[in-house]
Order: C-alpha cells, then sequence, then structure tokens
C-alpha cells in the first residue's frame, strides 16, 4: 500500500484529531521553531485546538525576525502564513481584504482574545499593530475609539488604514467624524482617504459623496468598483446625474465601467439615455473600449427598457458583442426582438445560440419561437429549453421531447419532458 505524502498542516490537523499531537506547551516552543516544517506543525496543530493562549505568542512570532526561508516562504511570504493563522485562531477564518465582501462586516474574534488584541494594538512592531486592529474590527465598541483615533494617524500605512477600516466598522457618530477628518487633511494618503470614503458610504454619510465620486473613475479597477457600490448605498440623489456624467465622458471612457454598472444598478431616470448614448458612441467611433461597450449592453439589458432595443441590435452586429447584446435582446422581448433572436439562434458561435435560446424560451405562446427551441434542442437539454416547449403545448415539441425523456442526463429534465400534454389547435409556423 502506497502512503500520501502528508504536509506539516496535515499532519497537524489529523494528529490533532487523532489526539497525538504534543501537548501545548511543546506546541508554544516550536512556534518560532527555525525548522519550517516544526513551525507550521505548531501553529497549524495551535489553530486545530483553538488554544487561545497562543494568540500571545503567535504575535510575538510575527514581531520577531524573519526566519530563514525556503523557496516556497519567500514565493508566498513568511509573515502572510503567521497572519493568516493568528486570523484562523481568533475568528476561525482567514483574513480577507476589506474591499472583497462590501457587505460583510467580517467575523468577530471569541470575545476572550479581545484584551489581547487591544494590547497588541499599540506594539510596536507595525504588522502586528495592523493585524491586531484587523481582527479587532468586527468587535469594536466605542469604548475604543481613542485607541482606533490614535491608530489612524500613525506613521506606517498599514496600520493607518486597519484603523481606518474599524472605524468604519464601528456604528458610532464619533467613529464617523473621524473618518470624515481624514477626507479634508491635507497630509493623508489616497489609500487613506479611499477607505474613509467607502466606509463613511457604506454609513449613508454624505460627506463622501464628492471623494467617492472621483473615485468612480480611477485608474484603479479595485478603487472604482469600491466607490459604485459605497455609492449605491448612499442614496445620495446627486450619484445618478455624476454617473451619468462620467459614463459619458469620451476622454475618460476607458475608466468608465464602474459608472456604467452603477448606472444599471441605479435604475434611475438618468440610466438609460447615458447607457444607449454612450453605447451609440462607442459602436459609432471608438471599437477599443470593449470593456465599457459590454457593460452597456449588458447593463441595458438588466433595465428591461424597450427604447434600448436599436441600439442593442445595432451592437448584435459586432462579433464582440453579438453574444451580450441578443441575451440583452432576450431579456427585454417583445415582438420587435423576435426577428433578432430567431436569426441568432442558428449562428455559428454557441455563446450567441445560447443567448438567443435563453431569449426564445420566454415566447411560450410564438410558433415560431417553439419552432427555433426545438430545433436547437440538443444534449445535455437546458431545462430551461425543455420547459419553455412543455409549456408551449405545441405539438412540434413532442418528437424533441420523447427524446429528452428517453436520453437526457438528469432525471429531473426527463420527468419534466414527461410533463408535455400537446395542444392541437396549435400549428407551429417555421
Amino acid at each position: 500500500m502506497v502512503r500520501p505524502w502528508l504536509g506539516p498542516t496535515e499532519r497537524a490537523v489529523l494528529d490533532v484529531a487523532a489526539d497525538r499531537a504534543p501537548g501545548v506547551p511543546a506546541l508554544l516552543g516550536d512556534v518560532g521553531h527555525d525548522d519550517r516544517a516544526r513551525r507550521v506543525y505548531a501553529r497549524e496543530a495551535l489553530v486545530a485546538r483553538r488554544h487561545l493562549a497562543a494568540v500571545g505568542p503567535l504575535f510575538e512570532s510575527l514581531a520577531g525576525p524573519e526566519p530563514d526561508q525556503d523557496h516556497w516562504d519567500r514565493e508566498f511570504g513568511w509573515d502572510d502564513g503567521v497572519r493568516n493563522h493568528i486570523s484562523r485562531l481568533v475568528t476561525g477564518s482567514g483574513l480577507q481584504p476589506w474591499w472583497r465582501f462590501p457587505g460583510h462586516r467580517g467575523t468577530p474574534p471569541v470575545p476572550e482574545s479581545v484584551p489581547v488584541l487591544l494590547r497588541h494594538c499599540g506594539h510596536q512592531v507595525p504588522r502586528v499593530r495592523a493585524l491586531a486592529l484587523t481582527l479587532l474590527g468586527p468587535a469594536a465598541d466605542p469604548e475604543h475609539l481613542g485607541v482606533l483615533t490614535a491608530a489612524a494617524g500613525d506613521l506606517d500605512a498599514d496600520t493607518r488604514q486597519a484603523a481606518l477600516v474599524t472605524l468604519g466598522r464601528l456604528d458610532h457618530p464619533a467613529a464617523r467624524d473621524a473618518l470624515a477628518d481624514v477626507l479634508t487633511e491635507p497630509s493623508r494618503s489616497l489609500g487613506d482617504r479611499e477607505i474613509a470614503a467607502v466606509m463613511l458610504g457604506r454609513a449613508g454619510d454624505r460627506r463622501a459623496f464628492e471623494t467617492l465620486v472621483l473615485l468612480l473613475n480611477h485608474r484603479d479597477a479595485h478603487r472604482n468598483a469600491s466607490a459604485a457600490d459605497a455609492l449605491a448605498r448612499l442614496g445620495d440623489p446627486r450619484t445618478a446625474r455624476a454617473a451619468a456624467t462620467l459614463a459619458t465622458n469620451r476622454l475618460r471612457i476607458a475608466y468608465a465601467l464602474a459608472a456604467v454598472r452603477l448606472l444599471g444598478r441605479m435604475r434611475a431616470p438618468e440610466s438609460l439615455p447615458a447607457l444607449t448614448s454612450t453605447l451609440t458612441w462607442l459602436l459609432d467611433e471608438d471599437r477599443t473600449a470593449y470593456q465599457a461597450a459590454a457593460g452597456c449592453v449588458e447593463e441595458l439589458g438588466r433595465l428591461g427598457d424597450a427604447r434600448a432595443v436599436p441600439v442593442l441590435t445595432r451592437a448584435a452586429g459586432d462579433p464582440r458583442l453579438r453574444a451580450a447584446a441578443v441575451d440583452s435582446l432576450g431579456r427585454i422581448g417583445g415582438p420587435e426582438v423576435l426577428g433578432t433572436l430567431l436569426e441568432a439562434a442558428s449562428d455559428e458561435d454557441p455563446d450567441v445560440r445560447g443567448a438567443a435560446a435563453r431569449g426564445l424560451a420566454r415566447y411560450e405562446d410564438e410558433p415560431r419561437a417553439t419552432a427555433a427551441l426545438a430545433e436547437s434542442c440538443a444534449p445535455p437539454y437546458p431545462r430551461r429549453i425543455v420547459r419553455a416547449l412543455v409549456r408551449s403545448g405545441d405539438p412540434v415539441a413532442a418528437p424533441v421531447l420523447a427524446a429528452v425523456r428517453d436520453g437526457a442526463p438528469s432525471a429531473a429534465t426527463r420527468r419534466l419532458a414527461g410533463r408535455f400534454r400537446p395542444d392541437p389547435p396549435r400549428t407551429a409556423t417555421p
């Protein structure tokens, strides 16, 4: 029997589960060991045991000198490994960037670890301070305002930004005032202003509006997306007009995708005119800003307004936009869209054919749509198409549904096809 190779992480988890791991004192002694395998084994075993007495020693190992590293450590970062071990020990989950889950406040630490985190918020090593503030964030309390505001002016950028994120997660007027002051302090970096503005926007504080609008058209895609999400949550009546202005700015069209997405999300009166005019201009003059054009096409489909049909029909003639345009036309529906969908149902591109099928599935009482769906229904027999054929009751669908009933890989799809009952008065005209 060949036994699989187990690294220190796997061995630690299995040993703890089988109660074969060394005792806590021995593991704590190996946290800063020179051998990488023993270090990782000790940290993983302590995390698996959720032994909170190890939080302090792990912080001290993070504060200590960087050990000799092998290639793996140099590639992925020694301190990132220690940081994630501490996070998993304190909160039960790994670290995530503050902007990745905008609606998620983070996993709070276990209450017993809060005093340890507060003690390390003033540690002399910057990376220790930053990590302690980050982990404290979801459990921050108004009593911690003094610590947080002091850390928000720290010389270390990571510490400052961790403190600002924690202030943003603290639902308190004094915390919001501290964030608003960051927006007007001339010495603050762009990263500090971004975090303060986004956190204020998520809290519904309109003092962040001007800064968020500036970030909405920034070159960095992450900053654009964070600002767009914060503006959508802010609820300021000026947002739609500002987003429309940015989306129609031809000189900045390469960075307008976030503004385009925001217009579709808001569904404001300015959304449709701004998106249609931008897409029309892109189709006429600038075929290099593909992301902005594709965003306009997708958001017009989500708006579902029939006034966008002419420009989307034009976009369907562009090979790069054809699949997205056909999908948006299918979302809008209506008699003026049916011809384009029927033509796209026989396209060479499978993505275009799939988009056309999704749109035609909404025409349950249209014989031509049913005939096109029956012709395009092939393994693995998408359930959306099968459902549309069953609901149509058109006899032209009977042979196809018989094949689905006998050969579909999904039992649920086979049962669905078995519900078909033809309606004799119906006629399917190709």
